[in-house]
């Protein structure tokens, strides 16, 4: 059993390595959005998530094997960096597009006469296990690469689609039929 001060200390140290791998995150977010080759999500950008297979690409670790063949450590040097930087952007635009769908489902539900409790609990949790994993992901990328980070990003993008595609199907609904010319007298 682990005494109270051991706690504290580890607890201490735990808050610092956050501390520290967020400010390194936070360094290369700047780094991100100063360059200008790297198109960010923007609030008039659609809403369609990335292809499950670009993700997949961003994070299988094919490409970096190619790139250890060569033998050369500035080539690794920069595939590395590039391949994080283009890992941040997924994990910010894939953060970025769920808190817009929320947002949209918010209105949404706000204008809905059947609302049905457990499904909006469904969704509110499935938001909050998104924005866990995104932040999870950012953390593993920073800390670890995205060649290690496979599995939680292809989680993460499955979960993405499906508040995606729920969304898209909240907001069929709520539209309903719209009939352009017709006048009720």
């Amino acid at each position: 059993m682990i005494g109270i001060p051991a706690a504290l200390l580890l607890g201490t140290i735990l808050l610092f390595l956050l501390l520290f791998v967020a400010a390194r995150g936070s360094m290369g977010a700047r780094e991100l959005s100063s360059r200008s080759d790297v198109p960010l999500l923007d609030d008039d950008a659609p809403l369609d998530p990335c292809p499950s297979e670009i993700v997949a690409r961003i994070f299988s670790s094919e490409d970096w094997e190619f790139v250890a063949e060569t033998k050369s450590l500035q080539l690794e040097k920069l595939f590395r960096r590039e391949r994080k930087l283009v890992a941040l952007a997924w994990v910010h635009q894939t953060s970025m597009a769920i808190r817009r769908i929320m947002r949209e489902h918010t209105q949404a539900t706000r204008q809905s006469r059947d609302l049905h409790i457990a499904t909006e609990t469904k969704v509110v949790l499935l938001y909050a296990q998104l924005m866990f994993l995104c932040g999870a992901l950012f953390l593993a990328i920073q800390s670890a690469g995205p060649q290690r980070a496979r599995g939680l990003a292809v989680y993460a993008d499955t979960l993405s689609q499906r508040l995606a595609d729920a969304q898209h199907a909240l907001q069929t609904v709520t539209a309903g039929p719209k009939f352009h010319g017709a006048s009720s007298s």
